[in-house]
């Protein structure tokens, strides 16, 4: 089970970053954010709750 799993289960699958402003994917800003979270949830995503076990011992 990944990081990303357990995240999603918790707070669900909506966005981490919630922009007020809706300028679409030509929002610099906007993009940058976005790209941010892909690399956080691939981050996550291959983070497993075994390689957390295998830390600890």
């Amino acid at each position: 089970m990944s990081f990303l799993d357990v995240i999603q289960a918790i707070e669900g699958t909506a966005s981490l970053f919630d922009c007020s402003f809706d300028h679409g994917p030509q929002c610099p800003i906007q993009r940058i954010i976005l790209q941010g979270e892909n690399k956080m949830e691939n981050y996550f995503r291959n983070m497993t709750l075994a390689d957390l076990a295998k830390e600890i011992q």
